[in-house]
């Protein structure tokens, strides 16, 4: 069965995801590498903020990708309850699910991911902080767990083994408007392709 491409959001809105400090959120992320094999899953960006987790992977279907967050967020939960001497118990798995199609779509979720911590605050430029996709997406580290979605086959480095297409590519701001539609889009539907977005916006200012 062919994969299909999901946008995920894991938030402490409606799963008490808090990730308060390094620990934690290496906690997560090795957690959620652990567990895409067995969910048959492959995971291209991310994004672990103090409040949520941001994530673009590929899988077979909706289902195991359920199963693969509920899995993660549950092992999560009982590492932050024993932590903190906590109670807390999820009663979502995630705050968003969504399919998303064609490539120029699944590139700027791309961009949206890797752009989240200079959004929220916890970022002051590209690459500043471990704790996102972009040190390895952006200049190729090796054992990161992630693998190149195909929607960037025209990004594959150059001859001299530079991603400097792809830092530019992400590097490029998003008009304001695009982004609260793209967000909303995300964060409100079960598939999103570029026929959601309203005609006349752009990804990018000027």
């Amino acid at each position: 069965m062919p994969a299909s491409t999901y946008f995920v959001e894991i938030d402490a809105v409606s799963c008490r995801v808090e990730l308060f400090d390094a620990a934690c959120r290496l906690f997560f992320r090795a957690r959620l590498l652990e567990a895409l094999a067995r969910h048959s899953a492959t995971l291209h960006a991310y994004s672990l903020l103090a409040d949520r987790a941001v994530l673009l992977l590929s899988a077979p279907s909706r289902w195991p990708v359920e199963r693969l967050i509920c899995q993660v967020q549950q092992t999560y939960l009982r590492y932050f309850n024993q932590r903190f001497r906590r109670r807390l118990r999820s009663t979502q798995s995630y705050s968003a699910l969504c399919c998303v199609q064609e490539v120029a779509l699944t590139r700027e979720c791309y961009r949206f991911i890797e752009r989240s911590p200079l959004t929220a605050g916890e970022s002051v430029c590209l690459g500043d902080t471990e704790w996102s996709s972009y040190p390895a997406n952006a200049f190729g580290h090796a054992g990161s767990g992630l693998v190149r979605h195909a929607c960037f086959d025209s990004l594959v480095p150059d001859k001299q083994g530079s991603l400097a297409l792809y830092r530019d590519f992400v590097s490029r701001p998003f008009d304001p408007l695009y982004v609260r539609c793209l967000s909303d889009a995300l964060h409100t539907q079960q598939r999103v392709d570029a026929q959601t977005m309203p005609a006349g916006l752009h990804a990018t200012n000027g």
